[in-house]
């Protein structure tokens, strides 16, 4: 009964995330919709951790938090149905049929869902870093009452690390009544699963549904994502929610619709509530937005703002009052030396590019397999403008690695070894959202098969 439990206490956050992007970007198409009901869970998880962080910071109860966030949601979707009543209706599904496409990627689901059980089975409390910074803080939350703030009392490892999941898996263990390890199970599950229906969702939106097939059997079926995954790391987590935010602002340049630019400032906002790695992406999703608005349209900006400001509010509060500084340029030492060292250098392009070759955790390389299709199937005719957004972004946060690695008060080899196959995976998804964009789909190929 727990793990049913367990799922169910995301569902009123689902409902929160869902009834939020729809009333902030209310396209009504079928592709949109889907789009939408993969965002929901960044947006809803997010949304409902900072509104939790404010609720026990103002020393009231969670579980007062809990049930006040469970009516909202239902109170929500049921005015949001009632309001769409007429559009609901008229949305024609498409009829079932057996096609190859839709059984190739009705069956990488399966495996997909049937790996991320079988590695929840085999590690319920995740892996190490799980143990001693993302679930101990949330049992802190969940256990420690109004002395919750002893979490940061913690001399190991990160004290300093946003609360995005300890939070959510708070709630969840608040709505279960016991720290199960069902709760960041189910939390990890859920982000898996909609990190690579976001992918599928996005690639169908823009292109097709073969392509789309064909990108999020390819997600799905990496090894590296699995583990990552379920992990109970906060890095997947990450991903997803640049994914989210990367691709809106593609869709954004196609649209110019001003509410598009509100939702990935909510969006890129949420991923420094996730990790601290998502701060730096803040700057630099920032710096392209302001780049967009120098091209594209000047109002863009200032709604990108607008949506960044709640979430950028929170986590000033938080690393202001809250959370000790970060130990990663704390230790003394000489950073022009380290910058001015070529060895220095050499090793992080050696690890590099040693890291990105055997990434994935495939039998064949991924980068590999995306090197051969890129010269042997080719890119598509079909251009879609502004994709030069998500190079961008995806280039500066792995620039602000390469300064961090550079500058790092650790032993190098070690922080490149331990670390940075999961800092690339921040990226993967929507690098393999730009590289499905690019490339040509097998529509192409048979013109007159629909």
């Amino acid at each position: 009964m727990t793990p049913l439990l367990s799922f169910i206490a995301l569902l009123p956050r689902l409902l929160l995330g869902f009834c939020i992007v729809h009333f902030i970007w209310n396209a009504t198409d079928g592709k949109s919709l889907l789009v939408k009901v993969f965002l929901s869970a960044a947006v809803g998880f997010g949304v409902s951790s900072l509104l939790g962080f404010l609720w026990i910071w103002l020393s009231l109860p969670l579980v007062a938090y809990v049930v006040f966030e469970s009516v909202m949601s239902v109170i929500l979707t049921g005015w949001l149905l009632l309001k769409n009543r007429d559009v609901i209706r008229s949305i024609k599904f498409p009829k079932l049929s057996v096609t190859i496409w839709g059984t190739l990627l009705f069956a990488g689901v399966l495996v997909f869902v049937f790996n991320l059980v079988l590695y929840s089975r085999q590690f319920p409390h995740g892996r190490p870093d799980a143990w001693i910074n993302w679930n101990v803080a949330a049992r802190f939350i969940y256990l420690g009452g109004t002395d919750w703030q002893s979490t940061f009392l913690r001399q190991f490892d990160h004290p300093d690390y946003p609360l995005f999941t300890a939070v959510a898996n708070a709630i969840t263990w608040t709505f279960l009544g016991s720290t199960s390890t069902w709760g960041p199970i189910a939390f990890h599950f859920t982000v898996s699963i909609f990190t690579a229906g976001s992918l599928f969702a996005l690639v169908n939106f823009f292109r097709d549904f073969k392509q789309a097939s064909l990108a999020g059997i390819l997600f799905m079926a990496l090894p590296f994502v699995v583990d990552q995954g379920m992990r109970q790391y906060a890095d997947l987590l990450l991903a997803y929610i640049f994914l989210a935010a990367g691709s809106l602002t593609l869709l954004y340049i196609q649209t110019k619709e001003s509410r598009i630019a509100l939702l990935t400032g909510l969006l890129i906002g949420l991923g420094g509530w996730a990790k601290n790695e998502g701060i730096s992406a803040i700057l630099g999703l920032s710096l392209g937005w302001a780049l967009i608005a120098i091209k594209v349209e000047r109002s863009a900006l200032k709604n990108y703002i607008f949506g960044l400001l709640f979430p950028l509010v929170v986590i000033a509060l938080f690393k202001l009052f809250l959370a000790p500084s970060t130990d990663l340029f704390s230790a003394q030492g000489n950073s022009l030396a380290k910058i001015f060292d070529p060895s220095r250098y050499l090793l992080i392009l050696k690890v590099a590019v040693s890291t990105l070759w055997d990434l994935g955790g495939l039998p064949v390389p991924l980068i590999g397999l995306i090197i051969f299709a890129a010269i042997f199937i080719g890119r598509t005719v079909d251009r879609i403008p502004g994709t030069w957004t998500i190079g961008l972004f995806a280039a500066f946060q792995l620039a602000a690695y390469f300064v961090i690695f550079l500058l790092t008060p650790n032993d190098l080899l070690w922080h490149l070894n331990t670390s940075l196959d999961r800092l690339y995976l921040h990226v993967l998804p929507l690098l393999l959202l730009w590289f499905f964009i690019w490339l040509k789909s097998p529509r192409e190929f048979s013109p007159k098969v629909s």
